[in-house]
């Protein structure tokens, strides 16, 4: 689950750095970038309770990812705010990657 919340995540933020810097025009595929979104919301949140039904405490690492995975939606995608919410989530992922090993 780690694993897919991980990938989740990455992939998401690849699309919104292509969009932003607009080698992607999202004109007619605007819902892939929340769609994105909301498989990584939904992978995290189901890794993040990985422990309670697994050995692993990798997931663990990932419940400070939750306020910036919360807080995203409702910053304004124009301002560097969005992206620098989005980035914040990253040392949770990366704990949460490590730590599975």
């Amino acid at each position: 689950m780690v694993t897919a919340a991980a990938t989740a995540y990455v992939v998401n933020c690849l699309w919104g750095t292509a969009v932003a810097v607009r080698v992607i025009r999202t004109r007619k595929l605007r819902v892939v970038h929340h769609g994105l979104f909301v498989v990584t919301a939904v992978a995290t949140v189901a890794a993040a309770t990985t422990p309670v039904w697994t050995r692993s405490r990798a997931g663990l690492f990932l419940l400070p990812a939750l306020v910036p995975l919360a807080l995203a939606p409702r910053v304004d995608p124009r301002s560097g705010a969005h992206w620098r919410t989005a980035v914040a989530a990253a040392p949770s992922y990366l704990g949460a990657v490590l730590a599975r090993r």
